[in-house]
């Protein structure tokens, strides 16, 4: 339950952003600002402390990868990787607030990362959203080829490190969706299903916007 009240009060957070901030550059900083707070504080937090596990927290999660993604993005002022960028956040950002990978016992710092990292992602689509940012039919299947790509990547990397990245080995903890789904690998293959779906639906939403940025 304190995983959806946290989730009501950040989404009503970004909905007071998007209507009361209407400056690019403002949304831009603010979103820098916190992205760096995000990636510095966790993994400082996790090194210092000696606690720091290659196996879970690596940022190798599609949600994490696109979060340093779009901080790269800005800080080298470059809009190449948007869309994919964009198809990975949206669905990645609101999948993070419905569902929950941590068990009780996680680390305050890990849950902080967690919500502060999807956060991030809807902001940033938010962002574009303000300002009619258009994906077209060849983005949309690149960022899928490049999105197989990663996959597979890390299902060859989890075979190796005996990691769960991308959840390919076995089901996330914590309370989420595939608690009520078959076991491997059919739980998997309706991921999958449920994030090309996703990626169709952000699609078809910005590719409705007429702007170029």
């Amino acid at each position: 339950m304190n995983h959806y009240i946290i989730t009501i009060f950040l989404s009503f957070i970004l909905y007071v952003i998007f209507n009361w901030i209407h400056n690019q550059k403002t949304l831009y900083n603010l979103l820098l600002f916190l992205l760096a707070l995000n990636l510095l504080s966790f993994n400082i937090y996790l090194i210092f402390n000696g606690v720091f596990n290659y196996q879970i927290h690596l940022p190798l999660h599609l949600c994490y990868l696109t979060e340093i993604g779009i901080l790269a993005s800005i800080l080298f002022h470059t809009k190449f990787y948007y869309p994919w960028l964009l198809l990975n956040g949206l669905g990645g950002g609101i999948t993070g607030f419905l569902n929950s990978n941590l068990m009780g016992d996680a680390m305050l710092i890990e849950h902080i990362h967690l919500y502060l990292s999807h956060f991030n992602l809807l902001l940033f689509s938010l962002i574009l959203y303000k300002a009619n940012f258009f994906i077209s039919r060849s983005d949309f299947l690149k960022s899928i080829a490049f999105n197989l790509f990663l996959f597979i990547s890390v299902i060859f990397f989890n075979i190796k490190f005996h990691s769960n990245y991308w959840f390919t080995s076995s089901k996330p903890p914590g309370m989420n969706l595939t608690s009520i789904l078959p076991e491997w690998p059919y739980y998997l293959l309706i991921l999958i299903g449920i994030g090309i779906t996703s990626y169709y639906i952000t699609f078809k939403l910005f590719s409705k916007n007429f702007n170029i940025n």
